[in-house]
């Protein structure tokens, strides 16, 4: 019997997000009321080096889990990337019942910062 294709969809974005690194940033994402730059991604999750932490940015970015603004709001010549959920890993998040414990996962990271 073949798979639908809805649910083999579904399964791929699963393999992705399920990978702890990726999963670790989607849920800090998550927690915080306002997009992120890569340098304060940086401070959250210290146990993350920074060529690791670039390299599941891409992919979660590749795959639309992630929303990537360029922002000229600093004195530096070139714009800084800040980071957010998209539409599509909000959904996705949501249907495993995470987006509901959006509250609690705001508290605690008010609570690390």
């Amino acid at each position: 019997m073949e798979t639908p294709k809805k649910l083999e969809n579904k399964r791929k974005e699963l393999e992705i997000i399920s990978e702890k690194t990726r999963y670790k940033i989607l849920l800090t994402l998550l927690a915080s009321e306002t997009s992120l730059s890569f340098s304060r991604l940086k401070e959250l999750l210290p146990s993350i080096p920074e060529n690791n932490l670039n390299y599941h940015l891409k992919i979660l970015k590749d795959n639309d889990f992630i929303k990537n603004e360029k922002r000229m709001e600093y004195k530096r010549s070139e714009p800084r990337s800040f980071y957010s959920l998209s539409k599509k890993s909000v959904g996705l998040l949501g249907s495993l019942g995470l987006t509901s414990v959006k509250e609690e996962f705001q508290a605690l990271f008010k609570q690390m910062t």
